[in-house]
């Protein structure tokens, strides 16, 4: 019969280990530790948070849902239904699909590699829903990109989308609620629409995609009182240095509408061809749009039950 404390990991390497190398805790070390830190840069610093607190995140309970949506066309919804579930699958390691829900031809799936895209469809899925119970068998309607998100691409017949009802789309967000610890919904334009409502009323949190002009803005201010503003996230997206706005104002503005967090997405064109040409990687962009791209990720994983 065994006796004694068991053996602890740090009795056998008393001092820090880093990269596989033993770390000599000296004077000098201390200082060049300090220096090192000293020399970062704030942006760094930010960065280096927000990646601390999305990796360390803790999981999910129950199966998430996350509606990405907005009163105007062309704001940027799929992006950034894609963006975050990019983040929540590399990141934090939950198993996300991304769907498309727009009723007009929506692109979500056009974001995944050539290779990896299905040519099957939610229409497809809720056709065949009966006879599928395993993992394996829903596979082959979804397209993986490498972070490990799936996406679920919308018909190509818009007629095919249209005569979809919010009650097949219960059926749809149970069904895929059973092998997803997070389901990202890219909705159309509008939330009073019966699909738009119905998504809302069922969705744990919200993500409210903008553009920063004035127009656009007020229009999504309006829009604030149709939903929970304690669940919601506003996204200021295609902010441009070139046009003489105050993005500060608008932040400000949307805080008093005791929203959960809002954040501001400058565009890059980068990012644009990346997602264009399926090639996309969050850490091949610069910092000053790696850095929000990360926080609304964050917005969107503190969160999550």
């Amino acid at each position: 019969m065994r006796s004694g404390a068991p053996l602890r990991r740090k009795q056998v390497y008393p001092g820090a280990i880093v990269d596989g190398h033993p770390v000599r805790d000296s004077l000098l070390v201390r200082l060049r530790s300090r220096l090192q830190s000293a020399l970062v840069s704030s942006g760094e610093r930010d960065e280096g948070e927000v990646e601390r607190l999305l990796r360390s995140a803790p999981g999910v309970t129950r199966a998430n849902t996350v509606a990405v949506a907005s009163p105007k066309g062309g704001v940027g919804k799929t992006t950034s239904a894609f963006l975050v579930g990019n983040l929540l699958a590399s990141h934090q390691k939950l198993r996300v699909v991304a769907v498309d829900a727009n009723p007009d031809f929506g692109t979500l799936a056009d974001l995944a590699p050539d290779a990896k895209r299905s040519e099957r469809s939610l229409s497809d899925l809720l056709a065949d829903l009966d006879g599928l119970t395993t993992a394996a068998q829903l596979r082959p309607y979804v397209s993986p990109v490498p972070s490990g998100l799936h996406l679920l691409g919308a018909p190509r017949d818009a007629q095919a989308m249209a005569a979809v009802t919010p009650e097949q789309y219960g059926r749809l967000l149970a069904f895929l609620s059973m092998f997803y610890e997070v389901v990202v919904l890219d909705l159309g334009t509008g939330l009073t629409a019966p699909l738009a409502r119905f998504v809302l009323d069922r969705a744990d949190q919200l993500v409210l995609v903008t553009t920063p002009e004035w127009v656009t803005a007020q229009l999504v201010l309006a829009a604030l009182d149709h939903v929970e503003h304690e669940r919601t996230t506003v996204l200021l997206n295609k902010a441009s240095a070139r046009v003489p706005l105050d993005h500060r104002m608008l932040e400000e503005r949307f805080r008093h509408e005791r929203l959960h967090r809002s954040i501001v997405l400058p565009y890059d064109e980068q990012l644009q061809v990346m997602l264009d040409t399926g090639t996309y990687s969050i850490e091949a962009l610069q910092r000053r749009v790696r850095l929000p791209v990360k926080q609304l990720a964050l917005a969107v994983s503190e969160q999550l039950v």
